[in-house]
């Protein structure tokens, strides 16, 4: 059944673009845009981005929310966060100098309340990044093939 609605949707994509070339960029773009840690932002940044890439809103859309819902944001969130601590601690890289000296309080409202301990706005947001960009690179090859070899079917 989810393979059926997922053809679907992709075929209703492959007449409204016909081009493998946008229909792999939409769901790249849709991927970076979920991935992004950028919380509140997603829908500005589906807005502007697809209207300057020129690519279909509502794919773009559909895609960043199939990833990112509300099923699966505190899992992608986490391990955004995850991937930049390890990233600064391999780096090296101090990440609580990069810190603003307000979030001290909102990181102890949070301890304090919840027991999570270890927060960093910046390796969520270098984390975040990294990964979104990575997965979107990622992705647009295979989807590129997929909508290629569905649009060679379609025309024979």
């Amino acid at each position: 059944m989810f393979r059926k609605r997922m053809r679907a949707l992709a075929k209703r994509l492959m007449v409204q673009e016909r081009s493998p070339h946008k229909l792999a960029l939409t769901c790249s773009l849709g991927v970076f845009i979920a991935i992004s840690p950028l919380m509140g932002g997603h829908t500005l940044m589906t807005f502007v981005l697809s209207w300057l890439m020129r690519l279909s809103i509502p794919a773009v859309f559909a895609v960043s929310f199939f990833i990112n819902n509300p099923w699966t944001m505190v899992p992608i969130y986490s391990f955004n966060h995850l991937f930049g601590r390890w990233l600064f601690e391999w780096l090296n890289v101090d990440h609580t100098s990069w810190e603003p000296s307000w979030l001290e309080s909102c990181y102890l409202f949070i301890k304090q309340h919840t027991g999570i301990s270890g927060l960093s706005v910046s390796a969520l947001l270098v984390g975040g990044h990294i990964l979104a960009l990575v997965a979107s690179f990622i992705v647009y090859m295979p989807m590129k093939k997929i909508f290629q070899r569905m649009s060679s079917k379609k025309n024979k």
